[in-house]
């Protein structure tokens, strides 16, 4: 009796609306219900990045006019790159023609300076030969010609050509000169301006190098260059050069200094 009981009460919870709800459900494989969230998915993506350039446009930013735009300035940045490396090429060989030019420009002022040194050394030689063939100069007597003498500092620069009269046929005969043994020496007349009272200064002084060089050998003419070291404070006003054998004055000659180029 009790079991019948029992029966009857679960019979009545399965088939009246006390009973639970049972679900039917049809039965779809796994893959298809990825491959639908996989559409899903796509499909939400592809309208959110629509609705969003959608946006960008309605905000006046659109990203394929930018990327456009963007492309120009590079072209245009390449294009500029170009032009600036073309017009430094093109300075750069204007800057080493205007070198070169200017260096030839020196080489040729040098040449002619020399040039001109040169045509003056001719014509001093000129005159040398000239003065040494003239027929009112006496024969086996001495000259200083073109005397010259320039301040540098505290030297004393000088520049000048020794010649002796040639007696006729002597020269290219076999009767020739004989050679003459010199020396040269120089008296300074100072500025007063420099403090020294227009002392007379007697160059080279004792035990200066270069005494040796004043020393002169030659049978017809000699070129005669150097320098003497001035005393300290002397400034030349008149320098008188001497031509002596011994104690004897073969010639002598005087020039105002002038300042040396620099």
């Amino acid at each position: 009796m009790a079991w019948n009981f029992r029966s009857l009460r679960f019979l009545r919870r399965r088939m009246t609306i006390a009973a639970p709800k049972m679900a039917v459900r049809t039965h779809v494989p796994w893959y298809l219900r990825a491959a639908f969230w996989i559409v899903v998915l796509s499909v939400s993506t592809a309208g959110a990045a629509w609705v969003y350039d959608a946006g960008r446009k309605i905000a006046g930013f659109d990203s394929t006019e930018v990327q456009q735009e963007l492309a120009e300035l590079r072209s245009r940045s390449g294009k500029l790159t170009e032009e600036n490396s073309r017009l430094k090429a093109g300075q750069n060989s204007a800057d080493s023609k205007l070198a070169i030019e200017r260096t030839a420009q020196k080489r040729l002022a040098e040449q002619v300076q020399t040039l001109s040194a040169e045509n003056t050394r001719l014509k001093e030689d000129l005159a040398l030969f000239e003065g040494m063939v003239a027929s009112d100069r006496k024969e086996g007597s001495f000259a200083i010609n073109g005397f010259k003498v320039e301040v540098d500092g505290a030297m004393l620069k000088y520049r000048m050509l020794l010649t002796r009269g040639a007696r006729t046929g002597s020269i290219m005969g076999g009767n020739q000169e004989p050679e003459f043994a010199g020396r040269l020496e120089f008296d300074v007349t100072a500025d007063p301006a420099g403090g020294t009272n227009g002392a007379m200064i007697h160059l080279p002084a004792s035990g200066d190098p270069a005494a040796q060089a004043t020393k002169v050998k030659f049978r017809y003419f000699q070129r005669a260059e150097g320098s003497l070291m001035l005393p300290p404070g002397v400034r030349p006003k008149q320098v008188m050069v001497r031509l002596l054998e011994g104690d004897k004055l073969k010639a002598s000659e005087s020039a105002t200094p002038t300042e040396a180029k620099t």
